[in-house]
């Protein structure tokens, strides 16, 4: 009973995580184009425009949702279900409330996150299909090859850190990077000069410090999520400017919104993925200070903090570079990301 009550909050405060992290997105996204651009934003709606999120949802919970005559509509209401069931059931997989509640994580939770996220690739070429237009059928044929091109670096990258970490539990590979006493590349260079910085904890302990080789991946892995999250200049899957909405151009009213709400989910989860492999996840980035050990505290803040400053680079990003052409963005999966990914794999090998 009392396992099934905090599954239940579990899914309770993932579900109110990721509202509230979608309703800030949103407000950041419309805000920071603006500034980019020139431009005020929203204003009218609330102090500075704050509400605008809450109106614009209002507005599509109220749309009509129009179903093509032609469409399947067994499958044109699945689709958009199972994008966001696949992208919401990974929370349950990040272990973000493991402070809170007491819920045992899978051992290869990390395997089984990323099999849960390419669920997506399903969603989007069943929601393609079931509209039986030309443009959706297009865009799901892109969308198709962009995410299993990039989930080959990303699966290497994610294999690289289960090698590093002896383990494929999220909660073990953040504990590995609280151990201060693990010795890593890091140690190398600094004993030489009589230095211990696995000490110093803060982001010393963080794997993209402990093992120097991880910065050639992390451009990389960068990439891939946001690859996966169809955010620009990877946004060949709904390519409004070519292909005017891309695989969800049929769609209108609360099921477009359902996709508008997983592609913020799915922002979010890869960019909590990222901390919890590079940055430490809720380790604090400030070393050990004495007479000020608060300020190197651990918690589920600092992750927050991260995973939010990542997606908002991605919003930045967004508005800030053209997008990519398929056969570009093809070359960059296959010829350049995966085998830096297979030459920081061999390099870890050898290292460890």
């Amino acid at each position: 009973m009392n396992e099934l009550i905090s599954i239940m909050l579990l899914v309770l405060l993932s579900l109110g995580f990721t509202l509230v992290s979608v309703l800030v997105f949103f407000y950041a996204e419309r805000k920071g184009s603006a500034f980019i651009q020139d431009r005020l934003g929203p204003t009218h709606v609330g102090k500075f425009g704050l509400l605008q999120p809450f109106a614009d949802l209002l507005k599509l919970a109220q749309k009509e949702s129009i179903v093509p005559t032609n469409a399947r509509k067994g499958l044109f209401f699945l689709a958009p279900v199972l994008v966001f069931a696949s992208v919401f059931a990974g929370f349950a997989l990040i272990p973000l409330w493991t402070e809170i509640l007491p819920i045992s994580q899978p051992n290869g939770g990390i395997l089984l996150l990323l099999g849960l996220l390419s669920i997506e690739a399903a969603g989007i070429i069943m929601a393609g299909y079931a509209s039986q237009s030309k443009f959706p059928w297009l865009a799901m044929g892109r969308g198709l090859a962009q995410m299993l091109s990039y989930e080959v670096p990303l699966g290497l990258s994610v294999l690289t850190f289960i090698w590093i970490s002896n383990s494929a539990d999220l909660a073990e590979i953040q504990a590995n990077q609280s151990d201060i006493s693990i010795p890593t590349m890091l140690h190398w260079p600094w004993n030489f000069f009589g230095l211990k910085p696995e000490t110093w904890g803060g982001f010393f302990t963080w794997n993209l410090i402990r093992y120097p080789v991880l910065i050639f991946l992390l451009p990389g892995f960068y990439l891939s999520i946001l690859a996966e999250s169809n955010r620009a200049p990877f946004d060949i899957p709904e390519g409004e400017s070519e292909i005017i909405g891309g695989f969800h151009t049929e769609y209108s009213g609360f099921l477009w919104a359902v996709f508008f709400l997983a592609e913020y989910g799915m922002m979010l989860i890869l960019s909590l993925l990222l901390c919890y492999l590079f940055l430490g996840g809720t380790s604090s980035p400030i070393p050990y200070i004495p007479y000020l050990p608060w300020l190197s505290f651990h918690g589920l803040g600092w992750l927050v903090a991260k995973s939010w400053v990542i997606c908002l680079s991605m919003i930045w990003l967004r508005w800030t570079l053209p997008r990519l052409r398929v056969d570009q963005l093809m070359g960059l999966s296959w010829k350049v990301l995966t085998p830096i990914s297979l030459l920081v794999f061999f390099l870890t090998l050898i290292f460890k």
